[in-house]
């Protein structure tokens, strides 16, 4: 995610969770696997992804959401 961090640092903050230390957060945003990518908009989620995703996607991805 230091790519994404660099690359889109304009226009995004990267924040990363450990889901077993913080079981409280990984239950409110329901969490099911790991890793799991959730993008937030002025504090509401507006895109999610999970399980593993090559960076052509992820690019895509994030072109597509933010």
């Amino acid at each position: 995610m230091d790519w994404v961090a660099s690359d889109y640092g304009d226009r995004v903050s990267v924040g990363k969770l450990e889901v077993d230390s913080n079981p409280q957060t990984r239950d409110a945003y329901q969490v099911q696997g790991i890793p799991t990518l959730i993008l937030f908009r002025n504090g509401e989620v507006v895109a999610r992804h999970e399980g593993a995703i090559a960076k052509p996607q992820l690019q895509s991805f994030l072109d597509a959401n933010l």
